[in-house]
């Protein structure tokens, strides 16, 4: 007789302890315990957010009197009273600008393309995507507002990187404990929007 699969994964295992709903809730724990971005009363944009973890964690670090307003193109189950969601696609600038009307704290996302399993093309549509994530900074972040978001390493890198580093005062590349180490996927850390 077989012996029943273990998951080996101890921040998968941790997450399904403490009732999130993904492991990447960690990198973000990771992300906030080193930069100290996320505070009490923010008001923060979540973008690709299914399944949540990320909004239920940024939540937690805004209180009750901040908010989340999350977005991602699957459904997304309530998460709590300071919690918006929509199911809605962020390359859409006229119903992200309908959407999002008030100016915002901080963005961040926790989002990747639909992967092929080739990497350069992952890596070229996860770049892609992180301009669309900038275009939003561009538009809805307030002056020295904060910006953390998911990239896959390749050639699209540098060039997203550099556009960032105009857009805010201090840029970092940090790729957390927590990220599987045959990931190619690290994060791009903006601080002090410059408006």
């Amino acid at each position: 007789m077989t012996k029943p699969y273990k998951i080996k994964d101890p921040y998968f295992r941790r997450a399904k302890e403490l009732g999130y709903r993904a492991r990447s809730v960690f990198k973000l724990d990771e992300i906030q315990q080193r930069f100290k971005l996320i505070q009490p009363r923010d008001v923060v944009v979540d973008l690709g957010a299914c399944p949540g973890s990320w909004s239920e964690r940024v939540a937690q670090l805004v209180g009750e009197s901040g908010q989340v307003v999350a977005f991602d193109l699957q459904e997304i189950d309530p998460i709590g009273d300071n919690v918006v969601i929509y199911k809605a696609d962020i390359t859409d600038h006229d119903l992200m600008e309908a959407l999002l009307y008030e100016p915002v704290d901080g963005v961040v996302a926790d989002l990747a393309p639909k992967t092929t399993g080739i990497a350069d093309a992952d890596a070229y549509h996860s770049a892609e995507l992180n301009h669309a994530v900038l275009d939003i900074c561009e538009r809805h972040l307030k002056k020295r507002g904060y910006l953390i978001t998911k990239i896959f390493q390749g050639e699209d890198f540098q060039q997203v990187f550099a556009r960032a580093k105009k857009m805010f005062r201090d840029v970092r590349a940090f790729k957390p404990k927590a990220c599987r180490d045959r990931s190619r996927e690290t994060y791009i850390v903006g601080m002090g929007f410059r408006g």
